[in-house]
């Protein structure tokens, strides 16, 4: 269990929080578009000695917030409160569209399929965060079906090899492979252009080979993408497409 989060400003430009993590080791920082930067410490750790660590770490945290201004613009114009009523997905190239039903004596809320591109809604429609949730899993469940056949078959067209494949909602990471060989991919991605899934796809096994971002890894992932930086722009630029719903 962590303890209460306190706002604080430390000698850096950038406020921050901290968090006390009693199982935590060592210093962790994480960003968000809506929560910011938050420092998790371990109990008993020197709270002094964050605007050193914090100077020693500018640059990253310069750069990811730059990137997170980005979302936050696009958020405050599209209130998550607001529930679609499209999703578009490049990534397959479809657009659901949503129907909101009420039946007034159905207290929980489900997602239904009622045709090529069409999604009803129904129950306690009026509870939002609801509905956003029910999106939501459909959301994983769509991702799973179509990400998971397409990362099985990069890797057997281009000889690669993996444990398992999961499929997780992500705030900062479009996909990870852990050393077991386990491929995580966001079903986010399904808001991203088809060839740019592609790209993060490879990415991912390309992990498979070399776990760490050396010149290796590079260089096999760039022999499938020879445009590599153009796509890792498009990949970081993604994130302010987002709908505001998934927030």
């Amino acid at each position: 269990m962590h303890s209460e989060v306190h706002p604080k400003r430390g000698e850096t430009a950038v406020d921050y929080r901290v968090r006390i993590s009693p199982r935590g080791r060592r210093v962790r920082l994480n960003l968000s578009a809506r929560d910011g930067l938050t420092i998790v410490i371990p109990r008993g750790f020197d709270a002094r000695r964050i605007p050193a660590i914090l100077e020693t770490r500018k640059g990253w945290i310069e750069k990811h917030l730059r990137r997170f201004s980005e979302e936050t613009r696009f958020i405050a114009g599209n209130p998550p409160d607001i529930l679609p009523e499209t999703i578009d997905l490049p990534a397959l190239g479809e657009i659901w569209r949503i129907a909101y039903r009420s039946t007034g004596v159905q207290e929980v809320v489900e997602v239904k399929a009622v045709g090529p591109g069409a999604l009803v809604v129904s129950g306690a429609v009026d509870d939002h965060a609801a509905c956003r949730s029910v999106l939501k899993r459909w959301l994983r469940c769509r991702a799973a079906e179509r990400l998971a056949p397409l990362l099985a078959r990069l890797a057997e067209e281009n000889g690669f090899r993996y444990d398992r494949v999961t499929i997780r909602s992500q705030k900062t990471r479009w996909g990870s492979c852990s050393v077991r060989k386990t491929i995580s991919l966001n079903c986010h991605l399904l808001f991203l252009p088809s060839d740019v899934v592609r790209y993060v796809l490879l990415h991912e096994l390309c992990h498979t080979v070399f776990m760490d971002h050396s010149e290796k890894f590079w260089l096999l992932l760039d022999g499938f993408e020879p445009d590599g930086k153009v796509m890792r722009r498009r990949m970081r630029a993604g994130w302010k497409d987002l709908p505001a719903w998934l927030s």
